[in-house]
Formats: structure tokens, C-alpha cells, sequence
């Protein structure tokens, strides 16, 4: 009986041994897939964090790139609710005031058109003292003698049609120097030297200009020495 028992408690144990080992290997197998699981689990995980966080960099410098260009924006009031309506950025709309104060800024733009004011004003002058023989100073104030009662004799000055004619002569100049820089052409003529067109050349414009300037303060000048009669 002893022996019996012992025969079946070996039998026993083998058997529970084979049906042991399979189930251990299978658990083995899931664990194992497991593992793979989670390890891909982590790695795509890692992957979306690096991926969002590349997104987020590209977003801000796109962001902080934008904010350094100068825009204006336009906000307009909705009449339906009130609610304040934000327009599309319309750039800087400040580009025809900078061409307009081109003239006042840059040295040679300022020196063109002061050329090519006294250009046109010497130019006014000669031919009214040649036609006319008034001189310069005439042609820009009138004088008028006259008696009063008492017999004491007054002298009246006051602007002539010369004097009137300088400054229409310099907004006409200023304008239509101003021109091809409003109209963004180059070279504008300006602080950009013009192209040549046959015998007209910037040098000979920029000389021309600097001795009609010359002549116009002279003139006066000379007139005076002179008694106040024209050259011409």
C-alpha cells in the first residue's frame, strides 16, 4: 500500500508538472508582450511630446517675427451688438509722409530743389529786367512817393507781382520734385541722382542750380551798389 501510494503521489506530480510548464511559458509570453506594449506606448508618447513641443517653438518665433513688423490695425465697431471688430493689419501707412520729408532731410535733395527754385527764379528775373528794365528788387516791391496836404512828402512800399510770383514758384518746384518719389519710381531724382538725357545731366543740373543760386543773392546785391538800376 505504501508503495501504491507513493506511485501515485509521482504520478501525480508529474502530471501537474506538464500541465504547470506550458501555462508558465504562456505567462511568460504575455508578460513579454507586455513589456513590448508599454515600451511602444512610451515611445510614442516621447515622440508626440517632441513633435508638440517643436510645433509650439515654430508657432512663437513665427509669432515673435510678426510682432516685430510694423503693422497698423483698424478696429471698427460692429452695429449689430457694438462688439469691436479687428481688421487686417494695412502696413505702415506712413510712406508718403517719409517721402514728403525727404526734401527736408537729405542734403542733396534739399540742395535740387533749392537749384531748381533759383534756376527758374533767376531765369524770371533776366527776362523782366531785359523787357522790361526793372530791376530785381522792383520786380518784387513797388514804391510809391506821394504829397500830403501840408506839403511833406512819404514814401510807400508794398509787395508787387514778383513777390507773390517766389512763393508760387517754390510749391510749383517742391511738387513736382516730390513727384517720382511718391510715386516710389527710381531713381526719383532726389537723393538719387536722375538719368541722363542727352546734354541734361545731374552734374550739370546740380551746377547750374548752385550758380542760380549764387546770381539770385547777388543780384540784389550788385543792384544796390549800383543806385538801384537793373544790370540789364
Amino acid at each position: 500500500e505504501l508503495g501504491a501510494s507513493r506511485d501515485s503521489r509521482t504520478r501525480t506530480h508529474d502530471m501537474f508538472a506538464v500541465t504547470t510548464r506550458p501555462q508558465l511559458a504562456a505567462r511568460a509570453v504575455v508578460k513579454t508582450q507586455r513589456a513590448h506594449r508599454r515600451a511602444s506606448v512610451a515611445v510614442r508618447a516621447e515622440n508626440d511630446v517632441s513633435k508638440a513641443v517643436e510645433e509650439a517653438n515654430s508657432e512663437w518665433k513665427d509669432a515673435d517675427a510678426a510682432s516685430k513688423q510694423p503693422t497698423m490695425r483698424v478696429d471698427a465697431i460692429d452695429p449689430a451688438d457694438g462688439s469691436i471688430a479687428e481688421a487686417a493689419p494695412l502696413g505702415n501707412d506712413n510712406s508718403m509722409l517719409d517721402s514728403v520729408m525727404l526734401a527736408f532731410k537729405d542734403s542733396r535733395a534739399v540742395e535740387t530743389i533749392n537749384g531748381r527754385a533759383a534756376m527758374i527764379g533767376w531765369t524770371a528775373a533776366l527776362y523782366v529786367e531785359l523787357t522790361s528794365n526793372t530791376s530785381f528788387m522792383h520786380q518784387l516791391f513797388n514804391e510809391r512817393t506821394f504829397t500830403l496836404a501840408d506839403g511833406i512828402t512819404r514814401t510807400s512800399t508794398y509787395p508787387a507781382a514778383g513777390f507773390f510770383l517766389v512763393p508760387a514758384c517754390v510749391i510749383l518746384t517742391l511738387a513736382s520734385s516730390l513727384a517720382p518719389a511718391l510715386k516710389k519710381s527710381s531713381p526719383n531724382g532726389l537723393d538719387e541722382a536722375p538719368e541722363a538725357f542727352g546734354p541734361f545731366r545731374p552734374e550739370a543740373e546740380m551746377t547750374n542750380g548752385r550758380g542760380a543760386m549764387i546770381g539770385l543773392v547777388a543780384l540784389p546785391i550788385v543792384e544796390k551798389i549800383m543806385g538801384g538800376s537793373a544790370l540789364f
